[in-house]
């Protein structure tokens, strides 16, 4: 059948191709919207129990006035300035006023340790930290003589007054920063046109699932390249990024997808971007905000599809509604998808089904579809999902209720946003042709090689890993075994580093086993085991959230004292249990039932022949898993030791 691609002759393309032409810094970037929109919404955010909205020109306003006041405290061009806060909307502030100032910012995600946050602030020489709040500055200045280049620290919120010496509030340096304008109002704009394309824009350090964080340095062409290329990329698949989009941000800005897409993409189309105000209140905030468009990991989705469920299982009659819409909901996908597996979505259902399929679909849709559209807001046209694959179980399901889910693909390295699904070529649980302006190849081993629009060529201070990470005609080695299809279509089939070499010279992709366990919902986490060994095993940590419900609903007794909750992605998560739980006969039978299920889409060398039920999941705390929630396998491994060796005793 072959793609459908938007032509160059659309104007929208012509649109996106012509802002390259003049748009190559990070403050150009900025102005454009500030300049042809400035009456628009730029931020919308949580303040004094209302929502409140921030124009460009007001934004433009509140971010000279900080940039003004960095150069007042004497940050000079090329300066390095952190950022670590949870998600705000003086985080957004702060960061454009870095860019105004000529600062580069370097992200640092609010839950990492004292040994990760030390090596950032010392390896980038950074000498300001907009710290999220009080907490977080106490924290930093409680290690504050290992950090030889910090000259001092703004916080963001719930701090009434610094010292005027080495802390501040970021209205004390917007205040400075109003005075510093006045008598002299040219000096943000003289500082911002010494800035050019090749001058550091932001450095954000790898999650360092090897254990080692690297630096990526993205000059401000970079950046602009890289917001060029992943807005075209959109535009050719007819779902693109409008200016009339309203994004609501639920994602660390820390992450690169997140900043990416919310901050950048947004920014360029002068549309709005909304500060949600957490995890738990997502769905208060889509009903509230009314977004069109959003990025989400797939567990964050996963949730949302839980919570739907239960919502319509309050009722026998509702449950059975759901179940039955959910049935429709796969069958029209497979309806629609063609001889080469992709399907347009920027089509309309209705338009494209037929016959009882087509009547099927209109009752869901009302019974069901429509209820689940409200909730989101009644506006959603798009998800953007990144950071993990999204199995076929919660892909499918938001795409047959109308929902297009643009699957993407990306690094740090890359600014995100290497191929993202287009809308008018979804192929479930794949991702997309490799976006515009990157040149590619695979390597004999099937990883992929990338250079070209929004990608870097090289780490910051980091010989070492420029030495491995790139080939010697510039490539970067992304570290990933891909798969293309016949369209240029491609999916991840796992992390090189990830490979499993048994004792027989076997290869097994453990992403393929964990993606099989986690298509049960009742599974949270997965780790394949069998490097050096004759044989496959796993760690399998069940949703224990879940599962306590399955033993009340039985009236299985547990120790319910045993139960340890804490904050996983901003959410309250049953992180622990009792052995009573975790032993007990109705969990191993569901993950027996889950493995042997498994095991019949596997060859038999990758079967799983043994698997633990450990008692609690793994852990940012202990340096399991990353910010962005990857395992830290090396770290597990030691871990649980003696979980894996009883595996093979």
């Amino acid at each position: 059948m072959g793609l459908k691609i938007v032509p160059d002759t659309d104007f929208r393309i012509q649109w996106i191709d012509l802002w390259n032409e003049y748009v190559h810094t990070v403050p150009q970037m900025f102005y454009t919207p500030v300049k042809f929109h400035g009456d628009r919404p730029a931020h919308i955010y949580w303040k004094n129990d209302q929502w409140v909205t921030l124009t460009y020109k007001e934004f433009a306003a509140v971010a000279e006035e900080i940039a003004a006041g960095l150069i007042g405290l004497g940050v000079q061009k090329g300066d390095n300035l952190v950022i670590m806060s949870t998600n705000c909307p003086e985080w957004g502030w702060a960061d454009m006023g870095i860019e105004l100032a000529g600062g580069c910012t370097t992200t640092i995600f609010p839950s990492l340790g004292k040994a990760d946050v030390t090596f950032i602030i010392n390896h980038s020489q950074v000498n300001y930290v907009f710290a999220g709040n009080k907490a977080l500055a106490d924290m930093i200045n409680s290690f504050r003589d290992e950090l030889p280049t910090l000259k001092g620290i703004i916080v963001l919120q719930e701090l009434e007054a610094g010292n005027g010496q080495d802390l501040f509030t970021l209205d004390e340096i917007r205040e400075a920063g109003r005075k510093l304008l006045e008598q002299q109002p040219d000096i943000v704009a003289n500082r911002t046109a010494t800035i050019t394309p090749e001058d550091a824009a932001t450095t954000v350090y790898t999650s360092g699932t090897t254990g080692k964080l690297k630096a990526a340095r993205l000059s401000h062409r970079v950046v602009t390249d890289g917001i060029w290329r992943c807005l075209r990329n959109q535009m050719m698949g007819e779902i693109g990024v409008e200016s009339t989009e309203v994004y609501l941000s639920v994602m660390p800005m820390a992450h690169i997808m997140e900043r990416t897409y919310g901050m950048f993409c947004i920014m360029a189309v002068g549309a709005c971007l909304a500060w949600g105000r957490g995890p738990a209140f997502v769905i208060q905030d889509m009903q509230e905000i009314k977004p069109t468009f959003m990025v989400m990991v797939p567990r964050m989705m996963d949730r949302i599809l839980k919570g739907l469920r239960q919502v319509f299982g309050a009722t026998p009659e509702g449950a059975a509604a759901w179940d039955w819409a959910m049935d429709v909901a796969w069958r029209a996908v497979d309806a629609r998808i063609g001889e080469d597996g992709t399907f347009d979505m920027s089509l309309d259902y209705l338009d494209e089904l037929n016959g009882d399929i087509r009547e099927e679909y209109i009752k869901a849709k009302a019974a069901v579809f429509d209820k689940v559209h409200a909730v989101m807001g009644g506006r959603l046209r798009c998800f953007a999902s990144g950071g993990a694959a999204i199995l076929p179980e919660l892909h499918k399901p938001f795409l047959g209720m109308g929902l297009f889910v643009a699957n993407g693909y990306g690094l740090t390295e890359t600014l995100c946003g290497v191929g993202v699904g287009r809308g008018n070529n979804v192929k479930v649980s794949w991702n997309a042709p490799v976006a515009p302006g990157i040149e590619w190849r695979q390597d004999d081993d099937g990883e992929l090689l990338l250079k070209g629009a929004g990608i870097i060529t090289e780490y910051y201070n980091d010989p070492e890993s420029n030495q491995t990470c790139f080939t010697e005609d510039g490539f970067f080695r992304t570290g990933d075994i891909v798969e293309f299809d016949e369209n240029g279509i491609f999916h991840v089939v796992d992390r090189k580093k990830a490979i499993i070499v048994m004792d027989t010279g076997k290869n097994v992709a453990p992403a393929k086993a964990e993606a099989l366990l986690m298509r049960n919902i009742l599974i949270d986490q997965v780790l394949i085991v069998g490097d050096g060994k004759k044989y496959i095993t796993a760690l399998i940590c069940p949703n224990w959230d879940e599962m306590a419900k399955i033993a009340d609903a039985k009236g299985i007794p547990y120790d319910k004292e045993k139960l340890h909750y804490e904050l996983v992605n901003g959410m309250n998560t049953c992180v622990e249990v009792g052995p009573d739980l975790a032993e007990a006969e109705f969990v191993r039978q569901i993950v027996t039932e889950t493995v042997e299920k498994a095991n019949q889409e596997l060859a038999d060398f990758e079967q799983i022949k043994k698997f633990r039920i450990p008692h609690r999941k793994f852990l940012q705390k202990y340096d399991e898993l990353t910010p962005t929630s990857k395992a830290k396998q090396r770290v597990i491994m030691t871990n649980f030791a003696a979980d894996i060796a009883s595996l093979y005793e």
